[in-house]
């Protein structure tokens, strides 16, 4: 990549079927000539450079730039004259539990694509990659190059719900087994898969939006590809509202479980309340200070007490031993 301020660029241009590299003003160049395919990649770190940069030297409109430059915009599909604005979200942090999105952002032409992105993105170089050494495998319009980056981008999502399927699996066998404490698990996962949805949902949408609406700029031959593309949206957006029904079910379980427990307990302590209960109920009655009581002053009163409350415990016990509280 050439820095050019605080933006990163790099381009490459296809010449005779071989990409060849440019530096920035014979990108610029290239992509205002319009004779030849070229792929301009911005990465910016300051806002007001990269606005300046693309409405002034690349000539696009103001309020694409705008969105292109909005990380917190919902991904968008626009026709700005010959250009054609497209956005959209791509997972970018490992942890399933804590998932970071980056813009990516897409302005097709008729021979070039911009694409700009304010963090580093593997789908990305490695499609640029890929680009360079075998142009020919792509195509030869820069509508084939944005399939391809869509394509990955999309199913970037795919290994992140694969892990929070297994993750849910394993939630559910310890619920089963009787561990109480997952509660913060389940939760967590659930906000993953919200960000999830959150994240693909328009970018269905915006698949959809460009399959059913005609521009000039998307051949007819790409939107095969295209729906391919919002096919595997379309399948992530089932497979997120299956693990969250899935998590829903798991998080109810693991409530059936803790009232289950939770009752057990309360039986517990009610036998042992009642069981102490008889013996303090007898001992209460020989306790109560009266001078003539028949076993106050009996050899046999104390064994004879111990023995009742005994008794009393053990007639207890058979009772709910009966309704099968034991």
């Amino acid at each position: 990549m050439e820095q050019n301020g605080s933006l990163a660029i790099r381009a490459a241009v296809l010449s005779e079927q071989k990409c060849e590299p440019l530096d920035v003003e014979q990108a610029i160049s290239a992509v205002m000539d319009g004779s030849r395919l070229v792929w301009l990649h911005i990465r910016w770190e300051d806002q007001d450079d990269a606005r300046k940069f693309l409405i002034e030297r690349l000539k696009f409109h103001p309020l694409a730039v705008e969105d292109a430059l909005n990380e917190t915009e919902r991904p968008a599909l626009q026709e700005f004259g010959p250009s054609v604005f497209l956005s959209v979200g791509v997972p970018v942090q490992a942890k399933t539990t804590d998932i970071d999105f980056a813009e990516l952002a897409f302005f097709l032409r008729d021979h070039s694509l911009v694409t700009v992105a304010r963090a580093d993105l593997e789908v990305v170089d490695d499609w640029f990659h890929r680009w360079e050494d075998h142009p020919d495998r792509i195509g030869d319009h820069p509508a084939f190059l944005m399939h391809a980056l869509l394509d990955a981008a999309v199913d970037s999502y795919f290994p992140i719900l694969d892990e929070i399927e297994e993750m849910t699996d394993d939630l559910t066998e310890k619920i089963f087994d009787g561990d109480a404490t997952q509660l913060p698990n389940i939760m967590r996962l659930k906000r993953s898969l919200l960000g999830l949805r959150r994240a693909i949902t328009p970018t269905r949408d915006v698949m959809n939006s460009l399959l059913r609406r005609d521009f000039t700029q998307v051949p007819a031959d790409s939107k095969i590809y295209f729906q391919d593309v919002y096919d595997h949206a379309l399948r992530l957006a089932e497979l997120i509202d299956s693990n969250r029904d899935a998590l829903t079910s798991v998080l109810d379980v693991h409530l059936s479980t803790v009232s289950n427990n939770l009752n057990n307990v309360m039986k517990k302590m009610t036998i042992l309340s009642t069981v102490l209960m008889t013996a303090a109920l007898i001992a209460g009655i020989y306790g109560m200070n009266f001078d003539k009581m028949p076993e106050l002053h009996w050899r046999y009163g104390y064994p004879f007490a111990i023995g009742l409350m005994v008794a009393s415990a053990a007639v207890t016990l058979l009772i709910f031993r009966k309704i099968r509280w034991l």
